[in-house]
This record gives C-alpha cells, sequence and structure tokens, in this order.
C-alpha cells in the first residue's frame, strides 16, 4: 500500500489514492474539522469485530474452564484480542490466557458471532468451548483476578470484569483461555471473548 505524507491544509481534507484520484475526506458541519474514527471502531464498522462466549455449570473449587481458539494463517487475517471477560456466579475468577498448550482436543465447536449484524463476514478464527487440555510447556501471556465473594451482611457477589487484554495473536497457533474457580464452592465460570480480524499485514 503507497503511504502519503500531508504537506498543507488542503491534504487534510483531500487526498489522492495510488490511482491518481482524488477524494475529499468527510469534515464535520460546524468547525469543519476531519471526521475520524478510532481504529477498533473503524474495525467494527468493517465487519471484521467478533465475539465467542462459553459456559460450565457446576465447576469444583479451583476447577477451570477452558477456551479454546485457534488462529488462521497470516494469508488469511490477523489476530487482534481486544477483551476478554471472566465470571464466576459465586466468588472470585481468575482469567488466564495460554500459548500452545501441549494439547487441546476439541469438543464443542462455537461459531464466532460478527458484531456487525450488517456483515456477511466470517471469522477465520477456529473456537471451542469445551475440550481436553494439557497445559504442558504453554507460554501464559496474560492473568486476571476478578473478586468476588460475601460481603459483612451476608450478600453474595459473583466474580465479574472485563480485562482488556490487547494482543497481536500469533498465527496459525492454539491459544487456551482459562477460567479458573476460586470461590468457596462449585459454580458456573463463563468466559466472553471479543478480537477484530486484520486483513493488512502486521509490523514484526
Amino acid at each position: 500500500m503507497t503511504k502519503t505524507y500531508l504537506k498543507s491544509i488542503h491534504d487534510l481534507i483531500h487526498y489522492t489514492d495510488e490511482d491518481g484520484h482524488e477524494h475529499l475526506l468527510p469534515t464535520d458541519f460546524v468547525g469543519e474539522a476531519v471526521k475520524v474514527i478510532n481504529h477498533a471502531d473503524h474495525m467494527l464498522h468493517a465487519g471484521k469485530v467478533y465475539a465467542a462466549w462459553g459456559l460450565k455449570n457446576s465447576v469444583a473449587v479451583d476447577g477451570v474452564y477452558d477456551m479454546i481458539l485457534r488462529t488462521p494463517a497470516a494469508a488469511t487475517a490477523y489476530v487482534y484480542l481486544i477483551h476478554s471477560y471472566g465470571w464466576v456466579e459465586g466468588g472470585q475468577c481468575r482469567l488466564q490466557i495460554f500459548e500452545k498448550p501441549t494439547t487441546a482436543t476439541s469438543d464443542t465447536a462455537f461459531t464466532p458471532i460478527n458484531r456487525n449484524r450488517l456483515s456477511a463476514g466470517t471469522s477465520g478464527v477456529e473456537v471451542e468451548t469445551s475440550g481436553t487440555v494439557t497445559i504442558g510447556s504453554a507460554t501464559q501471556i496474560n492473568e486476571k483476578v476478578f473478586g468476588g465473594g460475601t460481603d459483612k451482611k451476608g450478600n453474595t457477589g459473583g466474580a465479574a470484569g472485563a480485562k482488556r487484554a490487547e494482543y497481536i495473536l500469533d498465527t496459525s497457533t492454539t491459544y487456551v483461555v482459562r477460567g479458573l474457580n476460586k470461590s468457596t464452592d462449585s459454580s458456573t465460570v463463563s468466559i466472553w471473548l471479543l478480537w477484530a480480524e486484520e486483513s493488512e499485514g502486521i509490523e514484526t
């Protein structure tokens, strides 16, 4: 892709593409400021942002619930992980992300949901909401603890939270997102993920 450098205020509202065609950038009606959009929102509007989720009931204390992600080859898309959420129904939850586990055998496939419901785009990521995982020599790349439990008045609240864990994931690689039940009783563990898929190259 050809890079164009701005040299004047005229270039701020006009640009010429690599084919020589001139375009006018949209501007604000009142101040005539150039309208911009952050990259994550741009990807959403472009139909390249996806979500997946899963849960497991009756997870024992210190038990785990695993979701498996398998990223596509570089020629297909680069996966930009934006958010990961963990939740335990009755207490503390620990959310972990592992790269290249020793084994990850899938049981239940999940079709990622395109967050732009007007788009027909489909994700290149394979997601499994259950499976058999051996972490082994995997590299742990993230961990977050979400607090929960019982207060002084006896009110019980679950652990829930969002971790803005922004990563460009490796290509053709298996990842495990693990929810660990750290409450004092068996509980439901849930995981929710959000990511974008870049079609252009990523700097390495």
